[in-house]
């Protein structure tokens, strides 16, 4: 069913629902979120890279200084995004700021769909930093040029090559390393759904964190500028999902017909509004239907 606006029909057929009268109106876009803070010193202790410590590491915002060159970039993967002719792993919401690029040919090789394999985790890119259009990206056409950041108590991932196995020391946190060849089978990184599923009640607590909400969609509305889904009769000061007009035709049918009375996890990063926690949704893989 095409339902995206026509050229000769209205440009705003909706709101679908009678506009609550107190409801105060979002603006037209609502900003997108900060790039997340680097890793505090006492969460980055606790990160384990399978590959082992180095020291010829970058922060994705120093990217421009090194056009050209061969490096390796780090930071935590914000926005993914699967356009049909490239998946863009994307660190921070400012359009000039570092990017990495995986072409069609290359998503084969890996064991699940890049922006959903990566989206939301903290991560290493090597490979030689290139500009596009005034951007600085990387080319991404083999998965061993990505490393991801575990916590302790995850299983480490594994390539077909010779890796360095981290631990840490719980007596004098020295980091110990051994070598050993693992196969390609095992490299399996965690995905959105691995991260802590929490009550939508509870994410005003997780505010600036990227997490997984699950709750039941008892009411939405659509102002002609934006959709809510809310899990809540009284919603302004509850928790919400937030979608604008450049995502509704990417789902099968209008958001707040397709979601409504449903129970769904949707994942993202919490932020607050007007008093009360959101998460915009951008892509429909965001939001999964429980069928529980």
């Amino acid at each position: 069913m095409v339902w995206a606006c026509q050229a000769n029909q209205p440009a705003t057929p909706y709101p679908t629902y009678t506009p609550y009268p107190t409801y105060t109106p979002y603006p037209t876009s609502t900003p997108l979120p900060t790039a997340p803070p680097r890793v505090s010193t006492s969460d980055y202790d606790a990160l384990i890279w399978p590959h082992g410590e180095r020291d010829d590491v970058i922060s994705f915002e120093d990217a421009p200084e090194f056009i050209s060159q061969k490096m390796t970039v780090e930071g935590t993967v914000i926005k993914a995004y699967n356009s049909g002719q490239a998946v863009f792993l994307d660190f921070s919401p400012e359009i000039t700021a570092f990017t990495a690029v995986i072409f069609p040919d290359d998503w084969p090789k890996f064991p699940a769909p890049p922006e959903k394999l990566f989206y939301g985790r903290w991560v290493r890119i090597n490979g030689t930093i290139e500009q596009y259009k005034g951007r600085p990206e990387i080319i991404i056409t083999d998965p061993w040029q990505i490393e991801v950041a575990l916590t302790l108590g995850q299983p480490t991932p594994a390539c077909n090559c010779v890796t360095q196995t981290v631990i840490l020391s719980p007596e004098n946190r020295a980091i110990v390393t051994t070598t050993t060849t693992l196969t390609p089978v095992q490299y399996v990184t965690p995905t959105m759904t691995a991260m802590p599923i929490i009550a939508w009640q509870d994410a005003a607590t997780y505010v600036g964190q990227m997490v997984t909400i699950k709750g039941t969609v008892v009411d939405t509305y659509n102002s002609g500028k934006v959709v809510f889904l809310n899990f809540a009769t009284n919603n302004r000061s509850s928790f919400k999902v937030v979608i604008f007009p450049k995502a509704w035709p990417l789902f099968p049918a209008p958001p707040e017909d397709y979601y409504h009375g449903k129970t769904i996890q949707v994942t993202g990063q919490i932020k607050i509004y007007q008093n009360a926690p959101e998460i915009v949704v951008e892509q429909p893989d965001q939001i999964v239907v429980s069928q529980d």
